[in-house]
């Protein structure tokens, strides 16, 4: 009699075990489970938080015990959208991306001393300072100065290296002369910053030369100050013409900056 109970019982429990297990069709109508290809939970749950946003009407949101995406709605049409918008979005996800390396931007401003052959007889007098032939790198932008500007002879005077960081930077020093008067110069910027494209940027650049009156060394109330203020913004390669700055008649020239960036 018990083996006979046993049996009984066991054909009763094994008739109401699927009848738990409550699949799809005998959800509620205005419910439906989304379950992922290629979806990670965390993945997933970004895009259900993001297909309800769009949806605008119902519940989309994962469920780490069916291990699904809930839909509900009391409109079939928008559970019908919801899908269909979670089968778009259930993708392999993208490799992670490499970091990007935005490689160091060195500056360099040449000092080009610009003069011309037709200038007066009595401003015919040899430059004060030394000077080189303009390095062949630039020859593209001297090119182009004498079809803009009435000189044609253009020196380089002196070259200026800077190495910006992202905070402000501050260079002095005194230009090569042959004579006691040197002139003193300062280039600074407030701040410094290169982008992706290899675009370098310096905000609240500034280029200033004190320029000695007479034959002795001026102090700095008989100084000639002039300056150029700007912000520049100058691509890898490029060679950036950012202005002139009138030296003494005594001179017989003017000064024109260059600008030009490379990887460093």
């Amino acid at each position: 009699m018990k083996t006979i109970a046993a049996v009984s019982a066991l054909r009763v429990f094994c008739q109401l075990g699927p009848a738990q297990i409550k699949e799809d069709n005998q959800l509620s109508p205005g419910v439906r489970l989304y379950q992922p290809k290629n979806l990670t939970p965390g993945r997933a749950r970004q895009v259900a938080k993001f297909v309800e946003s769009v949806i605008g009407a119902g519940q989309v949101t994962w469920d780490d015990v069916p291990h699904a995406i809930v839909i509900r709605s009391s409109n079939s049409a928008n559970i019908d959208a919801a899908e269909a918008l979670l089968k778009r979005f259930d993708v392999p996800e993208p490799a992670p991306q490499q970091p990007v390396i935005v490689p160091d931007l060195d500056c360099t401003v040449y000092l080009i001393r610009a003069s011309s052959s037709s200038a007066p007889a009595a401003r015919q007098t040899p430059p004060a300072a030394p000077t080189s032939p303009v390095p062949v790198e630039l020859q593209p932008a001297i090119d182009e100065m004498k079809q803009t500007f009435g000189y044609d002879r253009y020196s380089l005077w002196d070259a200026i290296l800077i190495q910006p960081t992202g905070s402000e930077g501050e260079i002095k020093g005194i230009l090569p002369t042959e004579g006691s008067s040197p002139y003193v110069f300062s280039v600074s910027y407030r701040r410094a910053f290169r982008t992706e494209t290899r675009i370098l940027t310096l905000a609240g650049f500034q280029f200033s030369i004190q320029m000695p009156y007479g034959n002795f060394l001026a102090t700095a109330k008989e100084a000639i100050e002039s300056r150029i203020t700007t912000d520049v913004t100058i691509h890898e390669g490029q060679k950036l013409v950012l202005g002139k700055i009138r030296l003494m008649p005594s001179e017989n020239a003017d000064l024109f900056l260059v600008l030009a960036t490379k990887a460093r």
